[in-house]
């Protein structure tokens, strides 16, 4: 029960550092106008370096294709798409179109037998979609509307499959490896895969000319390596271990409320009174979750009791 409780605690505090991280993206990506592929090997190589120097995980023996696909696919794919859907909106509209990655989640492990569906699941899933649509969007007498582009639709869709296959395909690895094992390896070859793009534009790319300027740049992609790519990718794989990816997934409603209130603080961007009821449907969907998975390992304890 505890080792449940605790993995819920780590999603959502991963959920929580993708949401300062993507912030930061948006002031790297559209305030320095940084190259979205050699922010993403950046990050990636970064963060595998770190891992390990720290966590010296064991060599994979080995490399498997399965493996592979989930780097490239899944962690690449879902940095890189949602990177580029931030580019051309922002980070509010960005992380409203990656949050749809959950009902393909559920609607997968559902049909797969993964979980089993119950009135219960239809009210926590609701209320999470509903908060996050009123958290990221604005609601007006003409309906309900976001700040979009074609580019930043087609590439906030893609995030949402790339981190659907990304949640599903880790949790295959995450039950025999450790999370540091799953994301050392998996941000290696991924940061591998993108390093030949990621160095070209960076060689391409225009550094601040003032120090000052090139000082608030490192420290921010320094944030994104470290906050937003190691401990919250470490942190919601280690979810993995003990929760179902839906489950998971749900816990990660909690990064539009970090990006959101850092949008605000940081950034100046005002909530509405709709997105404050938006983030507090969101928590409730959280601790409902907390309910939720207590009631499943509940048989567990009872197993063998007179």
């Amino acid at each position: 029960m505890r080792e449940v409780r605790l993995a819920l605690l780590a999603a959502v505090t991963g959920s929580a550092l993708w949401g300062l991280s993507g912030t930061a993206a948006q002031v790297i990506l559209q305030g320095y106008l940084f190259p979205v592929w050699g922010l993403t090997t950046i990050r990636m190589l970064g963060a595998a370096c770190l891992l390990l120097a720290v966590a010296r995980p064991k060599w994979p023996r080995p490399w498997t294709a399965s493996f592979a696909s989930m780097a490239i696919l899944g962690l690449v794919g879902s940095q890189v798409t949602y990177l580029e859907a931030l580019f051309y909106s922002n980070v509010t509209t960005a992380t409203l179109l990656q949050f749809l990655f959950l009902p393909m989640v559920a609607g997968y492990e559902l049909a797969s037998g993964a979980i089993r569906w119950s009135a219960r699941w239809a009210a926590l899933l609701a209320l999470a979609a509903a908060g996050t649509m009123l958290l990221v969007g604005t609601v007006s007498p003409h309906g309900f509307s976001i700040l979009i582009t074609p580019l930043g639709l087609a590439f906030g869709l893609l995030s949402a499959v790339a981190g659907a296959y990304y949640t599903l395909a880790t949790r295959r690895f995450v039950q025999t490896q450790s999370a540091q094992w799953v994301t050392t390896w998996g941000f290696l070859l991924g940061g591998l895969v993108t390093a030949p793009i990621g160095a070209w534009t960076l060689i391409q790319y225009h550094w601040p000319a003032t120090l000052a300027s090139a000082a608030l740049l490192t420290g921010l992609v320094l944030f994104v390596v470290v906050a937003g790519t190691l401990l919250a990718f470490t942190l919601f794989v280690y979810g993995l271990r003990k929760l179902t990816a839906t489950e998971a997934g749900v816990a990660g409603s909690f990064e539009p409320i970090v990006a959101a209130t850092a949008g605000l603080l940081i950034l100046g961007v005002a909530l509405s009174s709709l997105q404050y009821v938006g983030g507090g449907l969101i928590i409730v969907a959280v601790a409902w979750l907390g309910g939720t998975v207590h009631s499943r390992v509940e048989p567990e304890k009872r197993v063998g009791r007179p």
